[in-house]
């Protein structure tokens, strides 16, 4: 049983460190290239979908394409505000899974590293609304006054992200618990 959890936690380990990498590079090919380089032709006026899902733009206050570079900085920086806190989980959810490649399961650093993913995922919905504010206001920073916006919006998905890192942090309590009965089982004779 134990190697059949150390060989899938290898696997998802590569995973996470793939994503860990790769994460950033995309993000910023994308406000590069405008979107060329990886959806092709026409790419680019879907990079606001791809940054973040629910950006509320209507048709009238979208941006010209292609961005000029000074809003493709601009658009990068404030991406990281989410790419941050996913890079962080990617980060524990590796040295977590790692642990588990060396055997190490119900121990304190495991329930450290879960611990961490889920308050880290919870920072993470905390500052959406920061960055979806920001990002409206870099697309339309360059429409003419009166037609530049600050937009924030609560979804579903929002409310089901603050629910799965409550339940992440509360379990990493109930297995440090775990694992605390058991180191004192353990030391009673």
């Amino acid at each position: 049983m134990e190697q059949r959890i150390q060989r899938f936690a290898r696997v998802f380990r590569a995973i996470f460190v793939a994503a860990f990498v790769l994460s950033p590079v995309i993000v910023a090919t994308l406000w590069f290239s405008g979107g060329e380089v990886l959806l092709g032709d026409g790419g680019s006026t879907t990079i606001i979908g791809l940054v973040r899902d629910n950006v509320s733009l209507d048709a009238a206050h979208a941006p010209a394409f292609p961005l000029p570079w000074s809003q493709r900085w601009l658009g990068l920086a404030v991406s990281l505000i989410p790419l941050g806190p996913t890079m962080l989980c990617l980060w524990w959810l590796a040295r977590l899974f790692g642990l588990f490649t060396a055997g190490e399961i119900f121990t304190g650093n495991t329930v450290k590293y879960i611990r961490r993913t889920g308050w880290t995922m919870l920072a993470g919905v905390i500052l959406m609304p920061i960055h979806e504010a920001l990002l409206t206001l870099v697309l339309t920073i360059h429409n003419p006054p009166g037609e530049r916006l600050i937009t924030i919006s609560l979804e579903s998905g929002d409310a089901r992200d603050l629910l799965v890192a409550g339940i992440i942090i509360l379990v990493s309590w109930i297995m440090d618990e775990g694992r605390k009965l058991r180191e004192t089982d353990e030391l009673t004779v």
